[in-house]
């Protein structure tokens, strides 16, 4: 059965309505929320290097992956909503996307209890997984989004894990590596096998 964490995205995009409707009349560009990803992702990045000497900023993460996934929603919704929808914006929010998925992970590789090499590897396969959507739609398809470890299960599944450190110790973070190298895995997989089924 596929899994699509992106399926309740119209019904969180009408409660974002005001903030779109706020965005737009203050004259926000799309392409501003879309950069402001990055400094979040850095942000995030940087405390994961720090939480092995002060283990209280993992709480932070949490918020910094729900405020990555809702700029992500912001950026398009706002776009539609002032018709500024063009090429250099979707350029720039899939470039952005995965700068910020590398900030997001990668830190973990140096973390106590994580394998570095299954780590980055995981980080490669959420860069690809990304790359079969993309490449889908280039080929006259869907961009595709599905998958288990698509963007939000990444997110929760750094959050889990961040959270999981305070609880269980270095534990957490060596269950995160086989966890991301495995769900991006199959999310290729997955995306693959769709892709393939509706292109001509």
């Amino acid at each position: 059965m596929a899994v699509d964490l992106y399926a309740r995205k119209t019904a969180m995009l009408g409660r974002l309505t005001p903030i779109v409707e706020r965005l737009a009349a203050a004259g926000v560009s799309p392409d501003t929320v879309t950069l402001a990803a990055l400094p979040v992702a850095a942000a995030a990045g940087a405390l994961l290097l720090l939480s092995s000497s002060a283990p209280g900023v993992l709480l932070a993460v949490p918020i910094l992956a729900g405020l990555r996934l809702l700029l992500n929603l912001l950026d398009g919704a706002l776009a539609r909503r002032t018709g500024r929808i063009h090429p250099r914006g979707e350029l720039l929010n899939e470039f952005g996307d995965r700068l910020a998925d590398i900030a997001f992970l990668a830190p973990v590789a140096v973390l106590p209890g994580a394998s570095a090499e299954v780590v980055l590897l995981g980080v490669l396969g959420a860069v690809l997984a990304s790359y079969v959507g993309i490449t889908a739609k280039a080929a006259g398809g869907d961009r595709t989004y599905r998958g288990v470890l698509s963007k939000p299960g990444r997110m929760l599944l750094l959050s889990t894990c961040a959270l999981g450190y305070l609880v269980v110790g270095s534990a957490a973070w060596t269950a995160f590596g086989p966890i991301l190298l495995v769900g991006t895995a199959l999310t290729i997989v997955e995306r693959l096998a769709v892709a393939a089924r509706l292109l001509p």
